[in-house]
């Protein structure tokens, strides 16, 4: 019974071809079309799912308001953390990140110019779950002058030589850093992105 319901599908579909072909392909197209929407959005809301207190991280923002027009910033001013602690003890702990383009970076001969680095408290790691493959979570980002690169950048300067210890060049001959940790490349899922992370402590 079934095998002969194949054959009328089948005959059907030879006896009209155009309007056959018309059909597989618009199939193909819907289904292709409904696998990338899937994709897609499986990858958005996957967005800093990977830290195991994602759900207890929050982001501040502010807006500025003028006489004409409110400007909408990604992050407060940097001394806003210090007194959110003592305004709202139920919050854990606070990190602070600041975006810093166009860093020049030197090791001997080797420089490059870091379009992705950024400055972040000794609280980053124990906040976001990056994974740290050399170095301390805990005091990687703790004392001024202190840089943790990505396995990617640590091997621009360093190749497969253990960078930890080592001392690298900052703003060119200026600033001696200590290179204190390496954590794996970011992940395109996540709101934070860079190469090179430097202790906030350096700067504030």
């Amino acid at each position: 019974m079934i095998k002969n319901y194949f054959k009328v599908a089948f005959r059907n579909l030879w006896r009209h071809k155009a309007f056959s072909i018309l059909n597989v392909l618009g199939l193909t197209v819907g289904m292709t079309a409904c696998f990338l929407i899937f994709l897609y959005l499986k990858f958005e809301l996957s967005y800093d799912a990977m830290h195991s207190n994602a759900p207890r991280i929050y982001r501040l923002v502010s807006d500025i308001k003028t006489p004409s027009e409110v400007i909408h910033g990604t992050g407060p001013s940097w001394a806003v953390p210090a007194h959110i602690k003592p305004a709202f003890p139920e919050i854990d702990k606070v990190v602070r990140i600041a975006a810093n383009d166009n860093v020049l970076f030197r090791k001997g001969d080797i420089k490059f110019e870091e379009t992705s680095s950024m400055w972040a408290d000794s609280s980053f790691f124990q906040v976001f779950d990056f994974p740290l493959i050399k170095g301390n979570r805990v005091t990687a980002l703790k004392e001024p002058f202190s840089v943790v690169f990505t396995e990617s950048a640590a091997k621009k300067y360093f190749g497969t030589a253990d960078p930890v210890g080592q001392t690298i060049l900052i703003t060119g001959d200026a600033l001696p850093a200590t290179v204190t940790g390496v954590m794996k490349d970011i992940p395109e899922n996540s709101q934070i992105r860079g190469d090179v992370l430097l202790s906030m402590t350096t700067i504030t």
